[in-house]
């Protein structure tokens, strides 16, 4: 795999487990919007991933909002895919035409996800924290969705997620987590971290 550029938000919202992935199978460059950093031109790179974060995808008075929408669609017109995680995936949906609305069933937990492609995207147990939807582009292919809404989808070369496959209990815990909930990922840590690999490569890795 070539160079793939991430794009973080938050400083607690690092790439985590997807981050120990990527390191493994490509050069990986890192921008950090929250800091001011700018990012380069995504033409230069194999991949984009855009990280979650607790601002809304919509709300353009955050003052790195137009870097993210402008680099997401640098890299649609560049030929280049990009894997958008929760606040990434809404982020993403709003660049190719779709957006996205306040949840009217907020998650926050371990869900099953409701897969309709379980040899790619398993159904679960995957960590959710989102009080957003995300209303896929025009045109796209839904891969799983539940009663808080979408899901996972793939709009041509792209794909968007809901949930949060990245996460390890030290993210949790950093995000203010509530006791049950860090001591939960903890649990699963082995096993997440095995789903969450598998993922990452149908997701990310060339044939």
């Amino acid at each position: 795999m070539g160079p793939v550029l991430v794009l973080q938000h938050d400083h607690n919202a690092p790439a985590g487990l997807l981050g120990d992935w990527l390191v493994e199978h490509a050069e990986v460059v890192t921008v950090r919007l929250d800091r001011g950093e700018r990012p380069p031109e995504p033409a230069g790179f194999d991949r984009v991933v855009t990280l979650g974060s607790e601002h809304a995808a919509d709300d353009d008075g955050v003052a790195w909002q137009a870097d993210e929408q402008a680099t997401l669609r640098a890299a649609d017109a560049a030929g280049v895919p990009v894997l958008g995680v929760c606040f990434g995936a809404q982020a993403l949906a709003r660049a190719l035409g779709g957006g996205v609305r306040r949840a009217a069933r907020p998650e926050l937990g371990w869900v099953s996800v409701g897969t309709r492609v379980p040899g790619v995207i398993p159904d679960g147990p995957w960590l959710a924290w989102h009080d957003d939807e995300v209303l896929a582009p025009p045109g796209a292919q839904l891969l799983a969705a539940n009663a808080s809404g979408v899901q996972a989808y793939r709009a041509g070369r792209h794909v968007g997620i809901q949930f949060h496959p990245e996460v390890t209990p030290a993210i949790v815990a950093g995000w203010k987590g509530s006791p049950e909930l860090v001591a939960e990922t903890e649990r699963r840590a082995g096993e997440a971290r095995e789903r969450a690999f598998a993922l990452f490569a149908a997701l990310l890795a060339r044939p």
